[in-house]
């Protein structure tokens, strides 16, 4: 690759954790995750939040007792039957979980967690190996994701440790690391032999974590064997394809499980400083953003790249979460505020649109048009005795959620960069010791107007960068009631100050509707945004039927739509949508659209793509990611 691989330490030992000084990173984060901040969601995102909690997260492991026995019973006859992916349940459903904590600071699930994490713990075998299968069977039997799946157990213990500092979460994960590098670099072993090349080489990621934290040469090693392998066939090749020009779906190995091998390639660019791979990990990013990422910010078509962003089938919660964790790094290593936009659009409609409004269910498919079916329903045959609700969107799903605490609020190497709006209240540390509460009074997304209070406990001189949503065409933004002047969209609005506690920002976002011009499979349709809302029809609201539907034109979308809070009002909670407006033509007549994490959640056919007539496509380019028409 383009470095060398790390010689002679095949026979050295791991070093202990407090004998190391983890490594300098050769190339800092533009954007970085603020450690010690406490968070506080409300509205929506709020009520989300903690539905997961009590619905899902405190529940899923003693309604699914098999997510930590099948690791208690794997050399016990008889064999369980298992899929090949069993092994990731635990360990995805720890990172959900952990981030979600972050959001929250719910007392109840850190206990929850502590007492899960410690019976994880107990099922590690002796030699460091943390999965379900037989030791004949264990890291490269045919067919089996091993690899993948005991990459997701460390990487819930690592973010468990990062959240708590509880060593032992550390340690196990070291010693399954560990055992990793004593199989395949002691033993002379290659990862092209577990096969399933695009899940199990994913564990590179993991490794670059585990050295970055620890300094432990083998974690790079282990990174390097795995970096080397992916240049062999059928494996994926990322890094050389991507630098000789080629979009991610034109790689060998275009699954979205590869992303999570992706999230590798930006870590040993933080590592190493090698802006060879900076320059594939963005070409990769922006590919997916121009050719795989749907209307509804979802990534995938039937599980993988296609660089088709109309292409129908299914759209799978993993592969939207999978998305949003390497859009997470393109926010880190850049700092560009588009990919904080991305998150946005993301969050509110894919994210929330494959959860159950009850916190009870995440979906598989959370299609452009269709309808919604529980994961436990769609993707069924994983269910096993004692797991009756174990798949693997279910365990995942939550973590898109959870994520928020790691974009919502950033550090910056000046101050703080807020990405997030929304009902909020965030208390953030500062390098200095000094703490700053930020709290958001608004009704955001439904309403542009957003207040924010920048309360430092002593006054100090930061940089506030407010991101400036990229969909808005004409954001105003004032500073203790006086207008401020370079607010441009897509970009962060740098604020440099003595902050005190007294001082307000008022930002007020263009919510006019817009429209993405559908092409190819939505050719003659196209999709409607609200600000970071996509809407589309559910005929629960209107009397249309899904298959004939009215034309939009762009004069109904000029002319302000009508909400219907009154309709949106009487209905109960879970049942009522986010945002219900009434578009309509010069003639009275027209549609009623809702938003789309509301839409067919009640089992009704919905439909983003929306019959059209008058407007022209726009191309994308990286000025214009979002196709946003001309003014």
């Amino acid at each position: 690759m383009y470095s060398t691989l790390l010689t002679g330490l095949a026979g050295m030992g791991a070093m202990m954790t407090a004998q190391i000084q983890p490594p300098a990173a050769n190339a800092s984060p533009a954007l970085e995750r603020l450690e010690r901040t406490e968070f506080s969601f409300g509205g929506e995102i709020g009520r989300r939040l903690a539905v997961n909690e009590k619905h899902w997260l405190l529940v899923a492991p003693g309604a699914n007792p098999a997510m930590l026995q099948m690791y208690r019973d794997r050399d016990r006859p008889p064999r369980r039957d298992l899929l090949p992916w069993s092994g990731e349940f635990a360990g995805k459903y720890l990172t959900a979980a952990t981030l979600a904590l972050r959001a929250t600071g719910s007392r109840a699930l850190r206990a929850h967690l502590r007492q899960f994490v410690t019976d994880l713990i107990s099922t590690q075998d002796a030699d460091g190996y943390l999965g379900p299968f037989p030791k004949d069977a264990r890291m490269i039997g045919p067919g089996l994701w091993d690899l993948w799946g005991q990459y997701h157990v460390m990487l819930g213990l690592y973010l468990w440790y990062q959240e708590t500092g509880d060593a032992r979460a550390l340690a196990a994960a070291r010693r399954c690391a560990d055992y990793f590098c004593r199989y395949f670099l002691d033993e002379n072993r290659r990862t092209l032999q577990a096969g399933s090349e695009e899940m199990n080489q994913s564990s590179i990621h993991i490794f670059t974590l585990l050295y970055r934290e620890t300094g432990e040469p083998r974690y790079l090693q282990m990174a390097r064997a795995i970096e080397k392998d992916w240049e062999t066939p059928p494996s994926g090749d990322y890094v050389r394809t991507s630098l000789a020009g080629k979009p991610f779906y034109q790689t060998p190995k275009p699954r979205w499980e590869s992303l999570h091998g992706v999230q590798g390639i930006a870590e040993l660019y933080f590592i190493t400083g090698d802006s060879n791979y900076r320059r594939a990990f963005e070409q990769i990013w922006w590919t997916i953003l121009e050719g795989d990422r749907h209307n509804t910010g979802g990534f995938s078509s039937g599980e993988q790249a296609t660089g088709n962003p109309y292409d129908p089938r299914p759209i799978e919660t993993c592969c939207t979460v999978a998305w949003m964790t390497i859009t997470l790094d393109m926010l880190r290593m850049t700092g560009d505020s588009r990919a904080a936009d991305e998150l946005e659009l993301s969050t509110w409609n894919a994210a929330l649109g494959a959860q159950s409004p009850s916190g009870r269910w995440w979906t598989y498919n959370t299609p452009m048009d269709g309808d919604r079916k529980a994961s436990a329903h769609e993707i069924v045959f994983q269910a096993r005795p004692g797991s009756p609700e174990l798949n693997c969107c279910s365990v995942n799903g939550p973590r898109s959620l959870g994520m928020l605490s790691e974009w919502a609020v950033m550090r910056a190497p000046d101050g703080i960069a807020l990405n997030y709006f929304g009902a909020s209240r965030f208390r953030v540390p500062l390098p200095s010791g000094n703490r700053v509460q930020i709290v958001q009074e608004t009704r955001y997304p439904l309403d542009g107007a957003i207040r924010i209070r920048i309360q430092p406990e002593r006054e100090e001189r930061f940089t506030l960068s407010l991101r400036i949503p990229g969909w808005s065409r004409s954001t105003t933004v004032k500073l203790n009631g006086r207008a401020v002047s370079g607010v441009k969209p897509g970009s962060y609005l740098r604020m440099e100050r003595v902050w005190r506690a007294e001082d307000r920002i008022e930002m007020t976002a263009d919510l006019s509707p817009r429209a993405w011009v559908g092409e190819r499979e939505a050719a003659g349709k196209v999709s409607v945004y609200c600000g970071p809302i996509l809407m589309a029809y559910d005929p629960r609201f209107d009397t249309h039927a899904p298959d004939s539907l009215p034309a939009l034109t762009p004069e109904m979308l000029l002319r302000a739509p009508q909400t219907r809070e009154k309709e949106t009002a009487s209905l109960k909670t879970q049942e009522a949508p986010l945002l219900l407006l009434r578009f309509t033509d010069a003639q009275g007549g027209g549609i009623t659209l809702c938003d789309f994490a509301s839409a067919g959640m009640a089992g009704n056919v919905y439909r983003t793509w929306l019959p059209a007539k008058g407007f022209s496509p726009v191309a994308f380019s990286r000025e214009n990611p979002l196709r946003l028409p001309p003014p």
